[in-house]
């Protein structure tokens, strides 16, 4: 690179070290006055034939280098295979009229099912509704977005096939089971079915007007081209979105509807209201400030709200729709040092959460705000609410920490007690193993937190094989939860270390801001004093150590390895965001990520982006750790061109005792449409790849690597 950073001479020779991709050597661009490079831009066209020759031969390579441990990859699946809960499982059920409706998955079943019944037991026969396998037998399809009437007589649900997040609605007669004939495709929306259930509202791109969206209503039975639309924003990169309130602890809808307009400041929206089932003009209810309104429920007539104007964890306040000016809210709830993440009123009480040591915890209050008690869970641990009825004082709850998962407790919202539903079949858990709390001191001073899990047999003597997370963005916190992956992996002799760095949620407004934007260098800092701590504290050394992230995380960790490349022994970087100036290019959702990157058609932005943008960060002859860079070819939100290009540019710069793997996979979009199967083999091909870099994750095995002597030689060589 020349002295700016932004200009590669990349040679023919080195583009053939990179195994020949689409290139054009040459490609310019002036970027606010700076000359950038992007020789790989071809394989923007990632579905090229001659980009998808040069994929195959990425995977080839992959497999070539972890051929020799498929033993690790095949222990991993069968690990997987046995923590699966023997039987049938069930989700809790929603209630809709007299009809439950519940997913259910029997034993070898790659998706699971949607299925209908009359009563809440578990185990009480079920109608099947839906079958992916039946739908699409090649498994590729999903059935997503599920929203069935009040009445539980139509089910609208999408289907995506391949993980994509665009989808094709249809709607089902629920009784009949059958197929009601209208149907949208490319549909990129939830459904919110009308108070009479006649039709439903959703929101659809604003045509001519740049990612803009609006809201439009479709009566059922009519032509989809005669939809009507409710409101349609004026400015590019704005979205519309409809919803309803309930009112005064009952089932009925509240006095208005609203819409939520959004644009690309994530700390901000405005909120529009109307009486509801009118048709005149929407009015101003929250103008576009510094700060954001979620409406919760209507209260005789007064809409309760939180909010982040004036109160950066978040407050709940009280507003007169008549006089709705911030300066007349009523505060009930004040904003205190834990952040309000959202509330709901149920049975005339407040139920709100708040985040707390990254966990969560549900407190109760009275209409005024006066504190009534907690719901009893413990601590440094989630929870999820089945389906609140205003009608019922139960509900159903479960929890989770790090160590286990799965009991499901009823509620008793008047006794403020919990009773369990259903067992946990999950044959695992991590109960015997610890679970600590550490902190990192950051480059400016800030404690960094971590969760660290192992077993009490390993050896903190810096040999352990560890696994470090990272996120760090977009206000996402990174919470306590039980999962498989990270059982497996501390089952099999690891350390496993999920850090919540700064761009997260875990600890309010502040937090997040110091993460993104022109602070985004935080994060990366945050992160690498995760890795000193670790590696100073005799958990594990440099070459024992990976970090591991997706998306967001997959940015974390790519430059996070460019930045500090001698502090870890591999990388994973899953679908990542590597290219800063174009990440709004193509991606039907990338413009939405300006309020984290910044937006690069603005200079300033574009100066702090080009600090760290991996793509343009790769210094000739760079030394680095075994990298392995994991996307998917169905992947429409993180494009997966941001990994060939990077791969790409790695493969030809990188210093030839450096290794960059890139592996593709056909199936699975940005992760959320994997089979269960399809997401074991993934991490077996990950753990696979850890053993080949890191050693055997078994710390007994790992240290007999090192104690086997050096062979002699005993003959002259030839």
């Amino acid at each position: 690179m020349t002295n700016n950073a932004l200009l590669y001479n990349i040679q023919p020779e080195q583009v053939v070290r990179a195994g020949n991709p689409p290139h054009d050597i040459n490609f310019v661009e002036t970027l606010h006055g700076v000359p950038v490079s992007d020789p790989f831009r071809p394989m923007e066209d990632f579905k090229s034939a001659a980009t998808l020759d040069w994929v195959a031969q990425q995977n080839l390579r992959f497999d070539n280098f972890t051929a020799s441990a498929q033993h690790t990859a095949e222990e991993t699946i069968q690990f997987f295979k046995n923590a699966i809960p023997k039987g049938m499982r069930e989700s809790m059920p929603i209630k809709k009229r007299d009809k439950y409706f519940v997913w259910r998955r029997q034993e070898g079943d790659a998706r699971p099912s949607y299925f209908v019944k009359d009563v809440p037991d578990y185990d009480a026969p079920a109608r099947c509704l839906l079958n992916p396998l039946e739908i699409d037998p090649s498994g590729k399809t999903n059935v997503v977005g599920i929203s069935p009437t009040k009445d539980g007589k139509i089910l609208a649900y999408q289907l995506s096939v391949s993980g994509s997040d665009e989808t094709t609605l249809k709607f089902m007669d629920v009784e009949t089971g059958a197929d009601l004939g209208e149907s949208y495709s490319k549909f990129r929306s939830g459904v919110t079915w009308g108070v009479d259930a006649r039709g439903f509202y959703y929101r659809r791109p604003v045509e001519g007007l740049e990612k803009a969206h609006e809201v439009c209503y479709h009566a059922m039975g009519t032509n989809p081209a005669s939809d009507l639309v409710i409101y349609s924003p004026s400015e590019p990169e704005t979205s519309a979105s409809y919803f309803r309130l309930q009112k005064n602890s009952t089932k009925e809808p509240g006095l208005y509807e609203y819409l939520l307009i959004s644009n690309t400041d994530r700390d901000k929206n405005a909120i529009l209201k109307r009486p509801l089932g009118s048709d005149i003009p929407f009015e101003t209810l929250f103008p576009f400030k510094e700060g954001e309104l979620s409406p919760i429920h209507e209260i005789d007539g007064t809409i309760y709200a939180t909010t982040s104007l004036g109160a950066g964890n978040n407050r709940l306040v009280a507003i007169d729709p008549q006089n709705p000016a911030p300066e007349n809210w009523q505060t009930i709830l004040s904003e205190n040092q834990d952040p309000l993440m959202n509330a709901f009123v149920w049975q005339n009480k407040i139920f709100a959460t708040y985040g707390h040591d990254t966990g969560e915890v549900l407190k109760v209050y009275d209409l005024a705000g006066n504190h009534l008690h907690d719901v009893p869970t413990p601590p440094l641990s989630t929870f999820a609410l089945g389906q609140v009825r205003m009608d019922d004082t139960t509900c159903l709850l479960t929890y989770d920490s790090f160590q286990e998962t799965g009991t499901i407790y009823k509620y008793d919202s008047t006794a403020n007690q919990l009773t369990v539903f259903r067992e946990s079949k999950t044959p695992i858990n991590l109960r015997d193993c610890k679970v600590e709390r550490h902190f990192a001191t950051s480059k400016d001073g800030t404690k960094v937190p971590m969760t660290i899990i192992y077993h009490p047999d390993t050896k903190l003597d810096g040999t352990a094989a560890t696994l470090l997370y990272g996120y760090g963005g977009f206000d996402v916190a990174l919470s306590p939860g039980f999962d498989t992956d990270i059982a497996q992996w501390v089952r099999a002799g690891g350390i496993y270390v999920m850090s919540n760095l700064r761009g997260g949620g875990e600890f309010g407004k502040d937090w997040y801001d110091a993460g993104r934007k022109e602070n985004k260098q935080n994060v990366f800092n945050d992160f690498a004093a995760c890795a000193e701590y670790l590696i100073e504290n005799n958990f594990t050394s440099s070459k024992r150590l990976a970090i591991q992230g997706g998306s967001n995380g997959g940015l974390l960790t790519l430059v996070t390895m460019l930045q500090r490349p001698e502090l870890f022994g591999a990388v994973i970087s899953e679908v990542p965001v590597s290219d800063m100036f174009r990440f709004h290019i193509g991606s039907y959702y990338g413009y939405g990520w300006k309020h984290d990157y910044g937006d690069p058609d603005i200079r300033e932005d574009f100066n702090h982006a080009a600090a760290y943008s991996p793509l343009h960060n790769v210094l000739v002859g760079f030394e680095h750790p075994p990298l392995l860079i994991n996307t998917d070819l169905h992947d429409d939100r993180v494009l997966p061109w941001h990994s060939f290009k990077m791969a790409a540019t790695l493969q030809c710069l990188e210093d030839d005792a450096s290794l960059t793997l890139l592996k593709v996979r056909t199936d699975g979009g940005h992760g959320a449409g994997q089979t269960e199967q399809q997401k074991w083999a993934d991490t077996g091909a990950l753990r696979a790849f850890l053993h080949q870099t890191l050693g055997p994750i078994d710390q007994d095995a790992y240290k007999a690597t090192l104690a086997v002597p050096a062979i002699v030689q005993t003959t002259t060589p030839v």
